[in-house]
């Protein structure tokens, strides 16, 4: 049977378990329900183009077959054995996740290396040497990817860890899920892509109604940053050192690295000042998410003449005193949102708990670092420094 063929690309089985748990009389059950903008979605896939095109662009050289996508409306297939490979996506603010079944992975090493494996391997447990080799594959995929512009623009995703462990789906909302069949070789199994239902929303396949008038003030956005305190370096940034730990300025923040207590500002600067709205961590999420505690608050900035001495280069020397800005991550807010935020309201910071935070000098990245506790209080482990 082909892969192509639609009986091939059966559902995965207890898909449909809830259609039958409650017999109502009707012949075959009470069915799912999808909504009319799920099956048009699911209906408007189909019509992406050639699926195998795409599986030969991005992995070149290797005898794949790719059968019918199948969209399938929450996360599934998260505990299967296998790779998965995470992606953060930080122009989107979003972040999606790859399955490969155990079989197919063992299968794109095998080709790749010119291994025959006996059938009774093909379900061992992935090792850490094919995670290596695999890594090195998605980011040869990526680099190809990276080059179509499509719906969403360039895919400019970074692969965030390729390994066993389940993808996180916690704090991305609603997931879809896309299984496609294949093979490789003799080898048959599945891939899946989880992605945050969000995202979909910004594909032009998905069906938009016709706008009965051209987009107001209120559709218009602006980036904020969840601003923790700063850290001064007194000697310049010739300091920061990969493992170096420095303390915030004021002890800002207390509490733990999964609950930091302490005054954090969501801020918005522009050529004529400065907006700010007064946020506090939610518990065990490590400020990936905020809680409203003001409504948004301006402060002007003067206006004074710009010195210009082009023989001055403070900016670009390593020993000059600099303040840098501790970011725990960034929104886009529209300002429909803006306009409808009170207190207790809760904001996604479109960051991963565990993912660094960013030390930014004038809006410019200068390192990124982790949150570690000193004592009672917190500071930043320096991972990267970017000079």
């Amino acid at each position: 049977m082909s892969l192509s063929d639609p009986v091939a690309a059966e559902p995965e089985s207890g898909e449909y378990d809830a259609a039958i748990a409650d017999l109502t009389g009707a012949p075959l059950g009470d069915l799912p329900r999808l909504s009319s903008r799920q099956v048009e979605f699911d209906r408007r896939v189909r019509r992406l183009g050639d699926r195998e095109e795409w599986a030969r662009r991005l992995l070149p050289g290797l005898p794949i077959e790719v059968g019918l996508t199948e969209l399938v409306w929450r996360a599934t297939g998260l505990s299967r054995p296998g790779l998965v490979a995470q992606f953060a996506w930080p122009r989107l603010d979003v972040r999606v996740g790859l399955g490969l079944e155990t079989p197919i992975t063992h299968a794109i090493v095998d080709q790749l290396l010119g291994f025959e494996r006996l059938p009774a391997e093909g379900y061992r447990q992935v090792s850490p040497v094919e995670w290596g080799i695999m890594t090195f594959v998605l980011a040869r995929a990526l680099d190809r990817l990276d080059a179509i512009c499509g719906p969403l623009g360039p895919w400019d995703l970074t692969i965030d860890r390729v390994g066993p462990d389940p993808f996180d789906v916690r704090d991305l909302g609603p997931i879809v899920t896309w299984r496609w069949p294949v093979r490789i070789g003799t080898v048959a199994g599945s891939i899946r892509l989880w992605m945050p239902e969000s995202l979909l929303n910004q594909l032009d396949i998905t069906p938009r109604p016709a706008a009965p008038h051209r987009p107001g003030f209120s559709s218009l956005s602006s980036v904020w940053r969840a601003e923790a305190g700063t850290i001064s370096l007194a000697r310049g940034i010739s300091r920061l050192k990969v493992g170096g730990v420095f303390p915030i300025d004021d002890a800002s923040l207390k509490g733990t690295v999964t609950t930091p207590l302490g005054p954090i500002a969501l801020v918005c600067r522009d050529l004529d000042g400065r907006s700010w709205i007064e946020v506090e961590s939610v518990s065990n999420t490590s400020a990936a998410r905020v809680t409203v505690k003001s409504p948004p608050q301006r402060e002007p900035t003067p206006r004074e003449p710009i010195a210009m001495n082009p023989s001055s280069n403070a900016a670009a020397t390593a020993d000059v005193p600099v303040t840098l800005v501790v970011e725990l991550g960034r929104v886009n807010l529209p300002l429909s949102r803006l306009a409808d935020l009170k207190p207790g309201d809760v904001i996604e910071l479109g960051r991963h708990s565990r993912e660094p935070v960013e030390l930014t000098s004038n809006g410019k990245l200068i390192a990124r670092g982790e949150l570690v506790q000193i004592d009672t209080e917190l500071g930043v482990r320096i991972l990267n420094v970017f000079l």
